[in-house]
Order: C-alpha cells, then structure tokens, then sequence
C-alpha cells in the first residue's frame, strides 16, 4: 500500500514539478535572451526568444515584435512585428496591449484606428496598466473611436494619476487649474 500511495503521489506531484519548473527556466531564457539583447547581440537574442515565442512564450512574443519592429537581430518586418505584439498581447502581456493601443492611436506600423486603439488600451486598463488608463482617457474624453464621454475619460485620467502614472499626475493637476473637478 505505501507503495501505491508513493507511486499515486509521484504520477500527481512530478508532472505539476515540471510544469513549474519548465515555466521557470522559460522566463530564466527569456530575461537572458533580454540581456543578451542589451549587450549588443541582438541576433543571438532574436534565436534565443524565436522559439519561446512559437511555444506561446508571451515575453517572448513581446520581445520578438520588438525585434522585427526595430528590425534588430532579424529583417524590420513590421507586419510580423504586430503579429508578435497581437499574440503576446492575447496571451495577456499588458505592454504589448498597451502598444498595440499607441500604435492604433498614432497610426504608427499600423493604419490609424480609434476603434482598435480602444479596444487594446482597455484591456490594459482594466488590468492596472496605468500608462493606458491615461491613453483610454484621452480617446474617452475626445470622442476618438468612443462616443464622447468627458466623465468617462476624466475618470480614467484621474484613474490613471492615482496609480502614479506621471503624465496623468501632471496633466490632472494643470487641468485643475484650469476648472477640471475630480
């Protein structure tokens, strides 16, 4: 019998071990490969995230968009580049959503889209990423992609300042000047 309940409890416990081990050795290459990047190696680093990045590595996904944005280690590939940010951004990574938002916004690497940039800074912002409350603020507050809402968007700035985003702080605090009301 304890036997059996040593072989139950290891067919149980080792495969969950693994996956926690695998994951932490996955996010150790991932910061390497990060590393390696900022060192000057960029093409070492592209080959070292590219794989993580096929496995659904979301850190991966996001450092390779990076790659094929700036065209460092690999091709500038800007269409590649957003594939990566949409695939790390699904996966949950709140830059890459909070990215995904400014380039809709800005219509920079993408055509310009208020509806999009919307529909990504929210994610974002509902998740925490202040830096995304304030660009959700502003799309809000000006009526872009959005009905015009400028309680909606000043609750977000406000949202945003109480995080500690700076420019949110900043701005808050010279709209006040101006009549703005919490």
């Amino acid at each position: 019998m304890k036997f059996l309940n040593r072989y139950l409890n290891l067919r149980f416990y080792l495969p969950i071990t693994l996956i926690v081990f695998s994951s932490m050795s996955f996010g150790g290459v991932v910061e390497e490969a990060y590393d390696t990047i900022r060192n000057g190696n960029p093409d070492k680093g592209y080959s070292m995230l590219l794989p993580l990045a096929e496995e659904g590595n979301p850190q991966a996904q996001y450092g390779i968009a990076i790659l094929y944005k700036e065209g460092w280690g690999t091709e500038k590939d800007v269409h590649k580049a957003i594939e990566y940010y949409q695939k790390a951004a699904e996966s949950g990574h709140l830059r890459a959503m909070f990215d995904l938002g400014l380039f809709y916004q800005s219509g920079h690497i993408v055509k310009q889209d208020y509806a999009k940039a919307v529909k990504w800074y929210e994610q974002a912002a509902k998740r925490g990423y202040s830096a995304a409350m304030y660009g959700l603020g502003g799309l809000y507050f000006n009526g872009l992609g959005v009905e015009k809402n400028e309680e909606v968007g000043k609750a977000w700035y406000l949202k945003s300042a109480k995080a500690g985003y700076e420019p949110a702080i900043q701005f808050v605090n010279d709209a006040k000047m101006l009549g703005f009301s919490e």
